[in-house]
């Protein structure tokens, strides 16, 4: 019984060791390993030279804090879980804003025109642009062209509708006057958009259309801090004025001409997120001037100035709070 155990035990170990043997996994290759000789390399060779490509900066010191300034990351908000849908006024100019993606408002706004008697004509995903099919009025050759935007808060749509006639130069201008339908099919959208469904999904042919936030808060190289607004100036300084209205930040005067809001505010008064910055930073707060300066066609930015030293520290999450309440 005692030669039947040992031969079981040596065949045991046999195909232990053998299977050792077959998988070896390299675990202790590096007990091999010896020094080599360093590489030389030709002088007269083709072996394409060593690119620093993160070279230090001139005149840094050994010293790595001395050495780059990380900026701060961009600030991404988002339009909130209520999924608003309203109109804009703003002259003669009219549009929806909703609260969701245009990628998402894209095929709702398929299902609007291709339900209503106007019909759906032309449609481009790239552009933005839904047209209606030819409307006949009082002798004229009319259409109704939608045109769908990124809205100024992340994740928001912004949704304009032009009525345009055919003059006799062949060209589409905007009809003026009541026979302008312009409104009345805007209404009529909101509906459409109210009733809808939020969570419809979303176009993967118009993913494109989610690039284009119209607001971005930025650093310049001097570590100052702005709102760039892709907007005209008119709009720009309607917007700030609402955000601010929505932030609870009091204006105690204003200039519209030179673009300029006044805002005061202390920790005794203010309440909400003013209150709560002046008193993590123990400030009495100060006066501050928000300005909005045209510097294109289509573009604005937004600074904001203290009449302090000690006020500069918050202009930065001042910004912040307008951007966040921009819509």
């Amino acid at each position: 019984m005692n030669s039947i155990r040992t031969l079981i035990s040596l065949i045991l170990v046999f195909n232990i060791y053998g299977c050792s043997l077959m998988f070896d996994d390299g675990i202790d290759d590096y007990l091999k390993e010896s020094e080599s000789k360093s590489l030389e390399v030709p002088v007269n060779s083709n072996v394409r030279p060593i690119v620093d490509f993160y070279p230090l900066p001139q005149g840094a010191s050994s010293d790595v804090e001395d050495l780059y300034e990380v900026p701060l990351p961009q600030q991404v908000f988002s339009s909130g879980t209520t999924n608003e849908v309203r109109l804009h006024k703003l002259g003669e100019i009219r549009w929806i804003y909703v609260e969701t993606l245009p990628s998402s408002a894209w095929p709702i706004m398929k299902d609007f025109w291709s339900g209503n008697k106007y019909g759906l004509s032309e449609e481009d995903p790239n552009t933005g642009i839904i047209e209606s099919k030819l409307v006949e009025l009082n002798g004229l050759q009319t259409k109704l062209v939608m045109k769908i935007e990124h809205g100024i808060r992340q994740a928001s749509s912004e949704i304009f509708i032009s009525h345009v006639s055919l003059n006799d130069s062949d060209e589409w201008i905007r009809i003026a006057g009541e026979e302008n339908l312009e409104e009345k099919i805007l209404l009529s959208a909101l509906d459409f958009l109210s009733e809808s469904s939020s969570s419809g999904g979303t176009s993967l042919v118009a993913l494109n259309l989610n690039v284009g936030q119209k607001a971005i808060l930025k650093q310049n190289e001097d570590s100052s801090s702005f709102i760039e607004l892709n907007l005209e100036y008119a709009r720009a300084w309607a917007a700030v004025d609402r955000a601010l209205k929505e932030a609870l930040i009091t204006v105690i005067d204003l200039d519209r001409e030179a673009g300029v809001f006044f805002v005061d505010f202390s920790n005794e008064e203010e309440k909400g997120f003013i209150r709560n910055m002046f008193t993590r930073s123990k400030s009495s707060g100060g006066s501050f001037r928000i300005s909005v300066e045209k510097v294109g066609n289509d573009k604005c930015i937004v600074t904001v100035g203290g009449d302090s030293e000690d006020s500069k520290l918050f202009e930065r999450d001042l910004l912040s709070e307008i951007n966040q309440s921009l819509s």
